[in-house]
């Protein structure tokens, strides 16, 4: 008898296994199985995309990052490679090397999603503490906001006030982002912080509960992402309460 050859990879059919996952373990297992040193670049970046999700799910943090290296060198979707490196850094509490990755994220971004990167960058430098970076970068992101200018500006607008600086067209702006589209998802967030800081109480309770009540839900990954937001908004809720 010969011997047996082994049954095809077919990495396309585990890439949509690991998709249809039911949970993390599964969609460990699918995206590794479909890994092999014969998939083309963009497939393999795919499969190691989901296979870093699964292990953030797990919580296995250190492992999330070596495999966004892996994502990294296959040279597709940097951005998207360098912003989940960036992620796994935060889990692992290293905030220096989380804007590093980000830096690298919004270099490497196309036109299309260079906005959204240097946004993200300027919400980290926020967090950790650089003020006059976080403004220098949501002026960077402006340059090419479209839908989401609107958001870049409230951002703008919250760094300020959180630094005690002042802000022009401040009124006018959160009447526009109250009737937008934009004021829903994270622009309750930004509502309800700005709100906060200018002591408009009743305001930052209604818009932080309902951006906490939107993301009671999600799921690690997402969690991850948007922990200081959440913390943030827990804090001032508690700090309303009190008063």
């Amino acid at each position: 008898m010969g011997s047996v050859r082994p049954l095809p990879r077919n990495p396309e059919l585990q890439l949509q296994r690991a998709l249809d996952a039911a949970d993390p373990a599964a969609r460990l297992r699918a995206a590794e199985a479909g890994l092999g040193p014969e998939v083309d670049p963009e497939l393999e970046f795919l499969l190691l995309r989901q296979a870093y999700l699964a292990h953030l799910e797990l919580r296995q943090f250190r492992r999330a990052l070596e495999v966004t290296q892996d994502m990294v060198a296959t040279g597709e979707m940097l951005d998207v490679g360098y912003t989940d490196q960036s992620r796994a850094h935060m889990a692992l509490g290293d905030m220096q090397k989380a804007i590093d990755s980000q830096r690298l994220a919004a270099r490497n971004a196309p036109t299309s999603r260079r906005s959204f990167q240097y946004w993200s960058l300027a919400t980290l430098q926020h967090f950790a503490g650089d003020i006059d970076g976080a403004l220098a970068t949501l002026k960077r992101g402006l340059r090419y906001a479209q839908k989401d200018r609107l958001l870049l500006k409230a951002h703008r607008a919250y760094v300020r006030l959180d630094a005690g600086m002042p802000v022009r067209g401040l009124h006018e702006l959160r009447a526009d982002l109250a009737k937008s589209k934009s004021g829903e998802g994270y622009g309750r967030y930004l509502q309800g912080m700005i709100a906060y800081c200018m002591g408009d109480r009743k305001t930052a309770q209604v818009q932080l509960q309902a951006f906490l009540r939107r993301n009671s839900s999600i799921d690690e990954a997402k969690r991850l992402t948007l922990r200081e937001e959440l913390r943030r908004a827990r804090l001032a809720l508690a700090q309303i309460a009190s008063d």
